[in-house]
This record gives structure tokens, sequence and C-alpha cells, in this order.
């Protein structure tokens, strides 16, 4: 009975066309012809950070949920973000800063670029993280909008493109006071198979995220000021580790051969 009462719930969600992160509901755009599989976002940048995603096969009911993929920013900073669509369409970006589920309240709509009649086309702009935002997690959300239409909330209905939802994670940047309390230091760069990690503070955890911001690997039980991070079953390339410690947080780039 309490199966099918979860399964009937579940698929009202859908229906309606809402999405469950976290226990917050989501509303979500609709497009129309959604089939149309060439009209849609296919690269998303923010350089500051090497962010770069353009793995958006398929089409707007497939590339939506992203929010496994973790993008690092600090408050009080602006950013740069391009965004490439294909189709005659424009985008917009928008972060739920008080988490209550809708991306169009006061200062979350932080990117809406005017329509550029080309296919493909680059839309770039910068939007800043505000200094009041607490640390922790946020959904941040870019999306198509009519190409002709300088309106168009991140929920509203349209005819084609597509959308995809991050998690945007919020740290606070270090003191002046703060760094030098912290004198974290990674080793071997590039590594090969084991990265040490020493800090005259403890050591309360690591994270490990790939090019794109994705969270692939962590240690939330150190409590020491060292730490050894196996790391012979990642592919090569460019990797960033955040060091949390009593002080506060480090963010190193290293690389893995």
């Amino acid at each position: 009975m309490k199966k099918h009462f979860f399964s009937a719930i579940l698929f009202a969600c859908l229906l309606l066309g809402f999405s469950l992160v976290n226990g917050q509901t989501y509303c979500n755009p609709t497009y129309s012809n959604c089939s149309v599989s060439n009209w849609k976002i296919t690269k998303v940048e923010i350089p500051q950070v090497n962010f770069n995603d353009s793995n958006f096969s398929g089409t707007c009911s497939t590339q939506t949920d992203k929010t496994s993929t973790m993008i690092n920013m600090n408050i009080n900073t602006t950013y740069t973000i391009n965004v490439t669509t294909k189709g005659w369409l424009s985008c917009g970006m928008a972060i739920d800063f008080n988490k209550n589920g809708s991306f169009d309240d006061a200062g979350e709509i932080l990117f809406m670029p005017d329509y550029i009649g080309n296919s493909p086309q680059t839309y770039s702009g910068s939007f800043a993280i505000p200094s009041s935002l607490s640390p922790g997690n946020y959904r941040m959300r870019i999306w198509n909008r009519l190409g002709n239409s300088v309106e168009g909330n991140p929920c509203d209905s349209f005819g084609y493109g597509s959308w995809v939802d991050y998690t945007l994670v919020i740290t606070q940047t270090l003191s002046t006071k703060e760094m030098s309390l912290s004198k974290a230091k990674i080793y071997p760069n590039p590594v090969s198979d084991i990265l040490t990690i020493e800090d005259t503070q403890a050591i309360q955890s690591v994270e490990i995220y790939d090019f794109n911001g994705k969270l692939i690997k962590n240690d939330y039980s150190l409590n020491k000021k060292n730490a050894s991070i196996k790391l012979s079953n990642l592919i090569p390339g460019t990797y960033t580790a955040k060091i949390k410690t009593s002080a506060g947080i480090r963010v190193f780039k290293f690389i893995k051969k």
C-alpha cells in the first residue's frame, strides 16, 4: 500500500513538472517541441573556476539534472559566464539564493542577454555572488528562452530549447589572518598515485573535484595535520583539492599524470 502511494506521489510530481532535491521542490521549464534535439544549450563555461561543460547529448528531457556536478565559487566575487546555444534561441541563468524552490525572487536572475540572431551563438556576461550570502550549496539553473523574447522566467513554457541545473558550492574567502594560520600544501604535483596534504592546522576534510567541478572523491573524517589521498584510479587531467581546516578552506589545483 505504501509503495503504491509513494509511486503515485512521484508520478504526480513528474506530471506537474517539478523535481525533488534534498527535500526541496523545484519548478521546471517546459518545452513543447522537446523532441527537436538540435535546438538547445551546447556549452556552459565559467572561466574563473575552470568550469567547462560541453556534454549536452540528448534533448531537453534527458540533459536537465546535473546537480551532481559541483561548481565552486566565493562570496563577494564577480564571475564571467559563457553559454553557447544551437538554434535561434537566447538563454538565461539564475541561482536560488533563498532555497525556496523558485528562481524569480529579487536578485536571483543574474544573466538575461539580449537575443542575437545566429546559430550557434555564444552569449557572454558577468554576475556577482552577494557578500551577504551564507556558505553552502545552492541550485544554479541555465535555460533557453524564446529567441525574440527579452522575458523568460526559469519556470516558463517555451517552444524550443533545453535547460540544465548544477549545484553551486559557495565558500567564504579566507581573510589575511586565516590565510596566515593555514599553511596547507600538497605534493607531489603532478601526482601519479598518492597525493599528500599537510597543514599546521588539523585537516577536517578533503574533497577532490574534476575539471568540470564534479565531486569525485572525499574524506570527511581526518582531523589530523596530514592526509594521504589515493588517486591512482583517476584519469589524467587537472583536478581541484578543497581542504577544510579549523582556519578555513584552501583550494589547490593539481595535475594527475
